[in-house]
């Protein structure tokens, strides 16, 4: 991979990131969305077309990311009671 590319690569993990926090940020931690962005890149890296990098985060992203939210208990919400 030459510098330019891994530029790119990383603009568009960057880009795939900010997609997928804005769904499923109010459900997971950015820190786990983060997570499973890279360990996706890491499987793809090598699998794929670089071209196709994008569009393949995004879907397996996607889809695993659901597979959390799905297994995950839903967050009950408290609301302080006023004074």
């Amino acid at each position: 991979m030459t510098v330019r590319s891994h530029h790119q690569a990383e603009h568009v993990v960057d880009e795939v990131g900010v997609w997928l926090a804005g769904e499923f940020g109010a459900r997971l931690p950015a820190t786990e969305i983060d997570r499973v962005i890279q360990v996706t890149r890491i499987d793809l890296e090598n699998s794929i077309a670089p071209e196709e990098l994008g569009e393949m985060l995004h879907r397996l992203g996607r889809a695993r990311l659901q597979r959390i939210v799905q297994f995950t208990p839903a967050t009950r919400v408290r609301i302080p009671q006023a004074r």
